[in-house]
């Protein structure tokens, strides 16, 4: 049996910013939403190459730097699927992201993808 996979972005404690501004916010959700694509499919090879993967949560935690917005800093902080390279996967895709209109100061973000197999 062929297993689909669900990728759901999940804000957990999203911290966008000192304010709390909802267009930060909003910024940060839909860049990592880019990312969803990309990291279902690296959970998918995941469990391709060991169909016990289980799912879970990997969360973040990174920097949105001042005047640029880039994503720098990207920390697991949080993770349940245990898989060095869905690890490295989101590593890898967060860190290529910046916000839409940058913040006048760096950003601390926290935030969590959770996997989930599904049948």
């Amino acid at each position: 049996m062929h297993k689909l996979i669900a990728l759901s972005l999940v804000v957990a404690g999203l911290v966008a910013c000192k304010t709390g501004s909802p267009e930060v916010r909003n910024d940060i959700i839909a860049q990592m939403n880019t990312v969803k694509p990309a990291l279902d499919s690296c959970y998918q090879v995941a469990l391709a190459r060991n169909r016990k993967t289980p799912g879970g949560f990997i969360t973040v935690e990174l920097i949105a730097e001042a005047q640029t917005g880039q994503f720098k800093n990207v920390l697991i902080r949080r993770d349940e699927v245990q898989d060095p390279a869905v690890r490295m996967c989101v590593i890898n895709e967060v860190s290529r992201l910046k916000l839409a209109k940058p913040t006048s100061t760096n950003t601390q973000i926290p935030y969590a993808f959770r996997f989930t197999p599904t049948n």
